[in-house]
């Protein structure tokens, strides 16, 4: 038996909305304005079938025609949407509950942070009850490159923008070229990564274990964090278990967010 089909698994068919969705996934791929001919034969639709939808969607302003040439291309419509949720309050918002469930899974503290400027700001932590464990305070500035989260953040960006903000980083400028060097290779060993392993260069005996969550390279991007005692038979031995919960509460918060994996 083969398996079923997209629009088979799916319990609502919006055959209209489905059509405006494909034309704005689809520019959106595109770095130059396309055809009406175009957008229709790499969708593998006909002109006429996405002619009263690009219509509407010029009309409504997601998307519009580039004088002369006539081409579709997007305009900042969605980014204006995006941008009216405070990225803050929606990780915090999508990351209370998993963290609370985590910290209480794995009997370790856990912290959520994000790139603010030069530092890794910790936005927000849990705790578990009636456990002695390692904690990161809220609210704390560390500066990026030298946490785990920082660079696992920044491997994720894209060159250019990776780039752009370590030309502006005192820390890195400052660094002898061997140093740059080693930083370089060490951010693209990590791209595309989901998780980061590592001792603290913060503080002796602690390693921390992160894992990405929101949107890499984005104002909705952060990383999902347990810090334990390094050098213990009880710490080494719960790596696995305490990723697999992460990656597991990770989820949850990109499930919060509206975003597919």
């Amino acid at each position: 038996m083969s398996a079923p089909t997209v629009s088979e698994t799916r319990r609502y068919g919006a055959p209209a909305l489905d059509k405006g969705l494909d034309i704005l996934e689809h520019l959106s791929r595109e770095m130059a304005p396309l055809s009406q001919l175009e957008i229709a034969r790499a969708l593998e639709r006909t002109p006429s079938e996405i002619y009263r939808m690009l219509m509407c969607l010029e009309e409504r302003g997601y998307v519009m025609r580039e004088a002369g040439s006539g081409k579709f291309r997007l305009t900042l419509r969605l980014y204006e949407l995006s941008h009216r949720q405070n990225s803050t309050t929606l990780l915090r918002k999508a990351a209370r509950l998993p963290m609370e469930m985590l910290a209480e899974e794995v009997g370790q503290a856990c912290h959520l942070s994000v790139i603010h400027g030069p530092n890794l700001l910790v936005l927000m932590e849990r705790m578990p009850s009636c456990q002695v464990c390692l904690a990161v305070g809220e609210g704390s500035r560390i500066p990026v490159l030298r946490t785990t989260s920082g660079k696992l953040l920044l491997a994720n960006w894209s060159e250019a923008a990776r780039t752009a903000f370590l030309g502006q980083l005192e820390d890195f400028t400052a660094m002898p070229q061997a140093g740059r060097g080693e930083l370089l290779r060490a951010l693209a060993a990590l791209e595309d990564a989901d998780h980061h392993h590592s001792p603290s260069s913060l503080t002796e005996g602690v390693t921390d274990l992160s894992v990405r969550v929101g949107v890499p390279g984005s104002d909705v991007a952060g990383a999902l964090v347990i810090s334990y005692l390094s050098g213990t038979r009880s710490g080494e031995k719960n790596v696995p278990r305490y990723l697999k919960a992460l990656q597991a509460r990770a989820a949850e918060i990109n499930r919060d967010l509206g975003i597919a994996r």
